[in-house]
């Protein structure tokens, strides 16, 4: 019970904590009045970041439902290729979230922009790949314990190249946002 309770003050807390980053203007309207963060770059810069990031956006979010749509054998009641996939799927939906609220909202971001962007990505990326590479593992296995013979391996090695692509642009994504600068 007294679980409970923590776990809402808790909650009530972080609303109370980005409420606090608000206060009325004179007209009424709602004035955030937080801490921006801004990035430590050139205009240039900043915008070819962004770029990079909705390009590999685009390209893990194309490639994962992609290989999600083909008939691919493992994908019918293969629990052990279905989870780590479903999972992944989710993964790659948080990253594409990401980068359009920081499109969104651009440079300087307000500081709870910050914290579920700039902070979460290296997390999400690297959920996505570990997620990947478990739907891989789980896909060599499928093969492995049934023969495939013609179009059915056409099929799975397009998935499995997919999967790749989605733990490349994972990779390459971390790697990025590690070295991008953003301060107060």
């Amino acid at each position: 019970m007294s679980d409970k309770k923590n776990k809402h003050k808790h909650k009530r807390w972080n609303r109370a904590a980005k409420a606090s980053q608000f206060t009325r203007g004179a007209g009424g309207e709602m004035i955030y009045v937080g801490r921006h963060y801004s990035f430590q770059g050139d205009e240039r810069s900043y915008r070819q970041g962004m770029r990079q990031r909705m390009a590999l956006a685009a390209v893990m979010a194309v490639a994962h439902l992609a290989g999600g749509m083909m008939p691919v054998p493992a994908l019918y009641n293969t629990w052990y290729v279905i989870a780590p996939y479903m999972l992944t799927f989710f993964a790659v939906v948080s990253l594409v979230w990401a980068v359009c609220r920081m499109v969104y909202w651009g440079n300087p971001l307000r500081e709870y922009v910050y914290d579920a962007t700039i902070k979460q990505i290296p997390i999400r990326a690297t959920l996505a790949m570990i997620l990947s590479m478990c739907t891989l593992c789980g896909q060599i296995a499928y093969v492995v314990t049934h023969s495939l013979q013609g179009v059915e391996y056409l099929y799975t090695l397009a998935f499995s190249g997919l999967e790749i692509v989605v733990f490349v642009c994972a990779f390459l994504w971390k790697g990025r946002e590690n070295q991008a600068l953003w301060s107060i």
